[in-house]
């Protein structure tokens, strides 16, 4: 098999009836079909319904992982549920508000077949309905959620705050959420698709309202992080036991180095062209706003030549070794 090589992601465009057009101006993305409410976009995904497609290959992520695992992740680097990919990258557009939600944790996630979800958005964009759940009220118990539920009240007991663009927001598994309106995020998680509904605004959903009472955490969130009006060309934004993001802002032509481990590449600003050590075979991959880069760990690095500045969101298994 041909030496693994950095390359661009295929996306996955999902319609919802909470999304909008946003990641076409914020991101431009053009997405189709150009009349429909698209909610978010799968960045990188292996599941097993779908995985990304690797551009220029006749070839998806999940074919990688099937036949070269450890030169992809990393050694000691652990996959996902079925030896996927461990990692699941979104942007999300909540244009009206998200349904208030729980993901679970690994023993309850393993009662469905599938992994634990914790998640933390990088918010991109922030209009004047901005809002975030994240978390109860102070004192909030079980029982006033059981209550509150069977009178509709639910609303009261969460916690909401108007986002900033730059906020870091983490999200264990367990932490009740919401997004929306008007937020677009880029979001990591680990590799799961499973989302249990509290309540959905009224929307004519299923609930999952059992199974959300069991997964339900009353433990404050870790602390909401900003990154400021000025962030810095390159800051840690964000570490956890399942990744890392951090944020890296070029003017100059620049070397990333894997450190053994994936990197993951997400343009958020401007252009810029990628290489690496090919032997000449294979010429520098052109990344734009919106355009995530899978780097397997069996590359020692990339060397980034921006066009004007670029900024990039770099996501890693951090602490999952």
């Amino acid at each position: 098999m041909a030496p693994l090589r950095p390359v661009l992601l295929d996306r996955r465009a999902l319609p919802k009836v909470w999304g909008g057009r946003a990641l076409d101006e914020v991101l431009g993305m053009s997405l189709a079909p150009v009349d429909e409410p698209i909610g978010e976009t799968w960045e990188v995904y292996d599941r097993p319904d779908g995985s990304s497609g690797l551009r220029g290959m006749d070839a998806s992520l999940a074919d990688w992982m099937t036949s070269s695992r450890t030169e992809v992740l990393g050694r000691g680097v652990q996959p996902g549920p079925g030896g996927r990919f461990p990692l699941l990258l979104k942007f999300i557009d909540a244009r009206d508000e998200l349904s208030i939600q729980v993901h679970p944790g690994p023993a309850q996630a393993a009662e469905h077949g599938d992994g634990p979800k914790s998640e933390a958005w990088v918010v991109l964009a922030a209009g004047p309905r901005a809002r975030i759940v994240r978390g109860f009220r102070d004192g909030v118990t079980r029982s006033d959620v059981v209550q509150a539920i069977a009178d509709g009240s639910l609303a009261d007991l969460l916690h909401s705050f108007t986002p900033k663009v730059g906020d870091v927001i983490p999200v264990p598994a367990g932490v009740v959420h919401a997004i929306g309106p008007d937020v677009v995020v880029f979001e990591v998680q680990q590799n799961s698709d499973l989302t249990f509904r509290l309540w959905d605004w009224g929307r004519p959903r299923e609930l999952h309202v059992e199974s959300a009472l069991r997964a339900l955490s009353f433990d404050p969130p870790p602390p909401v992080r900003s990154a400021g009006d000025e962030p810095e060309l390159e800051a840690t934004l964000l570490e956890t036991p399942d990744f890392r993001v951090r944020r890296l802002a070029l003017d100059r032509p620049a070397t990333v180095g894997t450190e053994g481990v994936f990197k993951l590449l997400t343009v958020v600003e401007g252009m810029a062209a990628l290489g690496w050590r090919s032997g000449g075979e294979h010429p520098p991959i052109p990344v734009r706003r919106g355009d995530t880069v899978l780097v397997p760990a069996a590359v020692d690095a990339v060397y980034v030549s921006p066009i004007g500045r670029v900024a990039f969101l770099v996501t890693d298994p951090g602490g999952r070794l």
